[in-house]
């Protein structure tokens, strides 16, 4: 089974950032050579960028090319010169494309503060297991990014050999789960795609019984559903139930993602295309999302408004997006993609916020760098423990 567009995106983030590896620069390479690669790097690049913003660097194009020839060349020696010539320009247009990605980070108030790291933390990466029905546990490969669910077996989504043989004929629950720093996918017997994000769990049957097909979620997946007819009448489609944290989403077929993680306040879930109703049984409220609109289950009850839905789908593009996030919030996520535990948070300043854009493919000292240079702030690593000071109070 060949790549998807998201695994291309993921590959080329992973190249910006110097952490991908030869089986993947070559799997990257060859999606290139049989789809063409003109599409698949203008995609990524007008997806995430202005045209403005693309001029503004376009001094830098030539100095930028020669440094991305020499890593692809130390990547691919044994690659012919002439597919060499034809892939640089493009490779080095992501490169350029991760230099804007991580320009526009900003905080006030600035300092020149060093980072002092005794270590530094890889990405996350793709890690899961799978829990059977009678307990079992089935560590997936890594080097695989999801698993296909049908109702014989279980086989990695690229084909090349399978996970576990189903043997009942009925139903049985599986869960999936990521730890801290972990993501997969699985796609489901319907046809449903679920993206899993790090320290989250997806329960779903070996097969959906007739009537409603339901699962269960804790932390943060995007889903998208396949529309499943229910008889020969169009109009009629088996509903898609998703229960996490105290509500239940009924979709038809859509695009949407949950964050429903039990140390935080809020369940939020964010259409990206389609229509879904958020229901919280408890309180008998219930709430229908268009695209564009998010949904908030907290302590004041259900709540809509209006979001980029970029900003809550950043994690399955390969990025972190924050908006006016607290320095708290900012690390917070980071910790659980890098799995990192935080000490001294007292430190960290409440009064002001980050706004801005990081690839999830970064080495853990680019990102605090990046945190730096825009703030008051100054980071040690020990182990897998980031010990935050606030020079500006101190």
């Amino acid at each position: 089974m060949g790549k998807s567009q998201y695994d291309i995106e993921v590959l080329c983030r992973k190249y910006i950032d110097l952490s991908i590896s030869e089986e993947e620069l070559k799997a990257m390479l060859d999606y290139f050579k049989d789809y063409g690669i003109p599409e698949a790097f203008d995609h990524l690049l007008r997806k995430e960028f202005s045209n403005t913003i693309a001029h503004n660097l376009s001094g830098e194009t030539e100095d930028l090319t020669d440094k991305v020839k020499l890593k692809l060349r130390k990547h691919i020696a044994s690659k012919k010169k002439s597919d060499l010539n034809r892939w640089l320009p493009y490779v080095a247009a992501v490169f350029i494309s991760g230099m804007i990605g991580i320009s526009w980070f900003t905080f006030s108030p600035k300092a020149d503060d060093t980072v002092v790291s005794e270590i530094d933390i890889m990405p996350g990466g793709n890690k899961a297991k799978i829990i059977l029905a009678d307990g079992r546990i089935l560590t997936l490969d890594e080097s695989r990014s999801g698993i296909i669910v049908d109702e014989k077996e279980i086989t990695y989504n690229d084909g090349t050999s399978t996970v576990l043989a189903l043997e009942s004929p009925s139903p049985q629950w599986l869960t999936l789960s990521t730890p801290r720093g972990g993501t997969y996918k699985v796609t489901l017997t319907d046809g449903t795609t679920v993206w899993l994000n790090a320290e989250s769990t997806l329960k779903y049957p070996t097969h959906f019984a007739k009537g409603e097909r339901i699962v269960e979620l804790e932390g943060e997946a995007y889903f998208d559903v396949k529309r499943v007819q229910t008889d020969n009448t169009a109009a009629h489609f088996k509903p898609f139930k998703v229960v996490s944290a105290n509500q239940t989403i009924t979709v038809l077929g859509t695009e949407f993602n949950i964050s429903a993680y039990h140390d935080e306040e809020e369940t939020k879930t964010t259409l990206v295309d389609g229509k879904v109703r958020v229901e919280t049984p408890r309180s008998g409220e219930e709430l229908t999302l268009l695209p564009g609109e998010q949904g908030k289950n907290g302590k004041n009850g259900l709540e809509k408004s209006k979001v980029d839905v970029h900003d809550y789908v950043d994690w399955k593009n390969g990025e972190f997006v924050f908006r006016d996030e607290t320095a708290e919030e900012v690390l917070e996520r980071i910790a659980r993609w890098y799995d990192f535990e935080i000490d001294n948070s007292k430190y960290l300043p409440s009064n002001e916020v980050f706004s801005g854009s990081i690839s999830r493919y970064g080495n853990l000292r680019t990102v605090l760098d990046i945190m730096q240079e825009a703030g008051g702030l100054t980071f040690e690593v020990k182990n897998r423990t980031v010990i935050i000071r606030n020079k500006i109070k101190n």
